[in-house]
Parts: structure tokens; sequence; C-alpha cells
């Protein structure tokens, strides 16, 4: 798939959109923590995206005497296709619930709240979660599924990381120098994983009791051991752990349950029956893991349908996830929190 001029974040669409009505919307879904603020974007108006990426099969070096030919050489590249997926969704508001002057806060807007969040939860939980045999096949597949079936979708089996449970238990009982200092190792290779040691360009996802617990882990050690806090172009704080942002990706749309769970079974296979959870690493770029669109989010005042009676807003968004690089995401599992 062509590249194109450059790759835009909803951050960047956000600060530069003229049109009141999009600016909002997509500030909002900044506002709620959605995982669309880390991932690139490349516009490209197709639903199918066609690429290449070398899973070894490089073209070989030839090292040659002085005077003698070139050797041919061409590395074998294996092909790969992803899919566009299409949110569409109305806000219809009644006329007259539009027109009550007893209302303390315009109808429509409150809708288009509530259906963002809404949007923030779905996306987290499709972006970390979906697979197209139990889950929602209108939708991108998930981190879980690609990294479970790397063979498909390109990622090395070292990228899926067994912490070693009682080897790094991270619980507040058991936790010693010892058991912290596996666990910081294990997460040094999760960064390995996705081709940035120092942690460049990666964002590492995990629930927010893990994020406590690495906190306390580093306290207990008496280092910051890499992890710091900073403030990101909209003056909110972001801990990033080396030079990679650390993100609680929430909750699922009942508001209740965890995406990335504490109560994971030991070998990842779960999310619930047992008392351990994962970390997911994501390399974000061009030459790694990003997404593509047709457009930015189209948001649309339909104004008042069915005769008059009815004011309806559109959203609606085709977008899908593109991975190029064999080491662009991986997963920490096993990670014992209680």
């Amino acid at each position: 798939m062509a590249i194109g001029a450059g790759t835009y974040t909803l951050a960047d669409y956000a600060l530069n959109s003229n049109q009141p009505l999009i600016q909002a919307i997509t500030w909002s879904l900044l506002q709620y923590g959605n995982i669309m603020q880390d991932c690139p974007f490349v516009n490209n108006e197709s639903l199918i995206a066609n690429g290449v990426r070398f899973e070894g099969n490089l073209p070989t070096v030839n090292w040659s005497q002085l005077n003698a030919e070139g050797v041919t050489t061409r590395g074998q590249p294996t092909n790969y296709q992803e899919q566009a997926y299409i949110i569409r969704n109305y806000i219809d508001v009644d006329k007259f619930i539009v027109l009550d002057k007893n209302q303390i806060q315009e109808p429509r807007a409150v809708q288009s709240q509530a259906y963002l969040r809404a949007l923030t939860y779905d996306f987290n939980f499709k972006f970390l979660k979906n697979d197209h045999v139990t889950g929602d096949a209108n939708a991108p597949v998930g981190l879980r599924y690609r990294i479970d079936n790397g063979g498909t979708f390109g990622v090395r089996p070292e990228n899926k990381i067994d912490a070693g449970g009682t080897t790094s238990d991270m619980t507040q009982a058991n936790l010693t120098a010892k058991t912290a200092g596996a666990f910081l190792e294990f997460l040094d290779q999760l960064l390995w994983s996705v081709d940035s040691p120092d942690g460049t360009g990666v964002t590492l996802y995990m629930n927010e009791v893990m994020k406590r617990r690495l906190n306390f882990a580093l306290r207990f050690m008496g280092t910051s051991g890499g992890l710091d806090q900073s403030q990101d172009q909209f003056n909110r704080t972001v801990q990033t752990y080396k030079g990679a942002t650390i993100r609680d990706p929430g909750y699922k749309g009942d508001q209740a349950t965890r995406i990335i769970t504490v109560t994971e079974l030991a070998n990842g296979t779960a999310d619930t029956g047992a008392t351990f959870t994962s970390i997911y690493a994501v390399n974000y770029g061009t030459d790694h893991f990003f997404g593509w669109q047709f457009g930015p989010p189209n948001v649309q005042d339909l104004g008042l349908i069915y005769n008059g009676a009815i004011y309806r807003t559109l959203l609606d968004w085709a977008v899908g996830l593109i991975n190029t690089s064999t080491r662009s995401i991986g997963r920490l599992y096993d990670i014992k929190l209680s």
C-alpha cells in the first residue's frame, strides 16, 4: 500500500480541524482516553490494503573481490492483506426534546457525548481483544488474537512472553527485590520484542492495578527504574517507562469489567479463573503498526428528518489496522498480581 505524505493522529486532527462539530467530537474521543489517540492513521480510500513484510528470507549480501562481477540478489517477502471496517451510527433526538425550555443541557450534545464514551469503551476492547471466531466479525482483529496467531498476522512466537508467574511475583505480600528485578527484565524483553529496547514509539497497555503495582515495585527497590511523568499537548499527565508511554485501556462498555483483567489464567488463554494479568506493547509507525482510513471521522448534522420530527446526527468512519513488521506487537502474560 502506498503510504502517502504522512500520518495523522487523532490529536493532530483535533488541533487542525476548523469544523466545530468535528473538533468537538474529536476532543471528546481524546478526553475519554481512546486508544485511537495513540495510533497514526494514513488516508487511503480503499477497503482493502495489500502489503508485504519480510519474515526472514532477506536478500543475501555478496562480498566481492576487486574487479569481480556483482551477484544478483533478492529477498522473498510475505504478502498480507488487511480490511477496513465501518463504524456507522445515527443519533436521533425528537424535535420537542430539543425545543423544551426546561432543559438543563442541550439534548443532542448529551446524547453525542454518551455515544462517544461508548465508542471509546468499544474501540479499546476491540483493539485489544476482538477476534472473528467468537467476537465481532465486523470489527478489526485485536492484538491478543494477532499475537496468538502469529503465523497468520505476522507476529513472531518470541513476542508472546511468559513472565513466569511466581518468578516475577508482583503481589504485595510476596514482592522482593529479586521478583521485582525479574519482572523488570521481562518488561525490557517485551520492549526488545517490539524492536524498541529504549521504548521509543511504543505504548504499553496495562490495567490500573498493574500500573500501581509497577510504581510500588520501583519504590520498593528505591529507584525510579526508568519511570517518568510528563505532560502531553493537552496538559494531561503521561507516565512513561523508559521512552514507552504507559496507558490503561480502561473498561468495557458495561463500565465494570476491565479490558485487561487481573483474573487471567496463568497461560493467558482466558480472562477469568485465576489471579494473573498481561501487558501489551505496540510499536506505532508506518514501518511497524499503524492504521488507515478512508478519511477522518465523518460527522454530519443531517438536520430535521421524518417530515421535520427528528433531529439526526450521523457519525461514520472506515478504518483498518496494518502490521508491517514481525516485531510490532507483543504481550507479556502470566504476571501474578494477587
